[in-house]
């Protein structure tokens, strides 16, 4: 047997070993906020002239930042406000959008700071580019965040000095109310970004809205502590639809020559012995382009045991193959 059929079969094997671990990944259905909309132009700051206690008239400041045509942001407009209920003089609170430099996961992050013996509460309000911090229950027009049931999690991308409990909320249009709370550990000192990655099932909001027809949502952050939390992506994830991928473009009139090639043989296929190159000429819809990547690329939010039971299978069944056409 040669060893190009070998080869065939051992890339037949890998490839669907690849298909099955590739079916507990999840994937994008929503990106809320990825920050990148409004980075290093959308923030705001309070500054205490005197001491503010606890039931005192609040201090709120609010702005708003609408990108038309965005990407990114969730009916790109986001309105920030910020109120502070209580702090010593000279103390600042801070929400920033700050751009991350190029090279990183992220390319934007969402930051806060509340300092020590202070109260305050940080609120993100996605309602549409109405440039207003009052609550347009159909800003978003009633999508729906369920994706035909194909929604599973919010991601919530944050690290944090301390332990916070940031609140999530959807509104539907009738203003009904669909809340999560967030809970984020306090965040090692040398940690990876899978460790700052958190999934919560949508079934954990309370059932209290329509998911089929979300007009608005907002995320806010009540800190009474010293603290500093920055959130790096906030989006909706969830399975794939069954179905299969569309069909190839027919041939042209008069058919077309395959002309199979790899990346390091110099254009030559490693199957069969080197031949004079031969030039063709084919139109680009009947080139068909082969990009093999590893099983482990990319963030794995799936069940890790199964998927690795999977593959261990697969391995060992290419192992088999192998030595019994050796």
């Amino acid at each position: 047997v040669s060893s190009c059929a070998i080869m065939k079969v051992a890339v037949f094997l890998v490839l669907l070993a690849a298909a099955v671990f590739a079916q507990d990944e999840l994937i994008d259905k929503l990106i809320i906020d990825d920050f990148t909309v409004g980075a290093n132009q959308h923030s705001l700051e309070v500054e205490l002239a005197d001491n503010l206690e606890e039931g005192e008239n609040s201090i709120i400041v609010d702005s708003s930042f609408n990108s038309p045509g965005c990407t990114g942001l969730v009916g790109c407009g986001r309105d920030m406000q910020l109120e502070v209920f209580s702090g010593f003089a000279n103390r600042e609170f801070t929400s920033d959008i700050f751009e991350i430099p190029y090279g990183y996961t992220f390319e934007a992050e969402w930051a806060v700071s509340n300092p020590k013996t202070s109260s305050s509460e940080c609120r993100l309000q996605y309602d549409g580019t109405d440039g207003s911090f009052d609550l347009d229950l159909n800003g978003l027009g009633g999508i729906d965040v369920t994706d035909d049931g194909f929604t599973t999690d919010l991601f919530f991308s944050a690290v944090s000095d301390i332990t916070i409990e940031y609140v999530v909320i959807f509104y539907d249009v009738d203003g009904g109310i669909c809340e999560l709370d967030v809970d984020i550990p306090a965040t090692p000192g040398a940690y990876d970004y899978e460790e700052t990655f958190f999934l919560f099932g949508l079934d954990e909001f309370s059932n209290g809205c329509d998911m089929t027809r979300i007009g608005a949502m907002e995320v806010f952050l009540p800190s009474d502590d010293a603290v500093d939390a920055i959130v790096r992506q906030i989006k909706l994830v969830g399975n794939p639809p069954p179905g299969n991928p569309p069909p190839a473009s027919p041939p042209p009139p008069g058919g077309f020559t395959w002309y199979t090639f790899d990346d390091d043989d110099n254009g030559r296929s490693p199957c069969e012995d080197e031949r004079p190159r031969v030039t063709y000429f084919v139109k680009d819809d009947n080139v068909i382009y082969y990009y093999f990547f590893g099983v482990n690329d990319g963030i794995d939010f799936g069940d890790s045991a199964s998927s690795a039971s999977m593959l261990s299978i697969c391995v060992a069944l290419i192992a088999s193959v192998v030595a019994f056409i050796l």
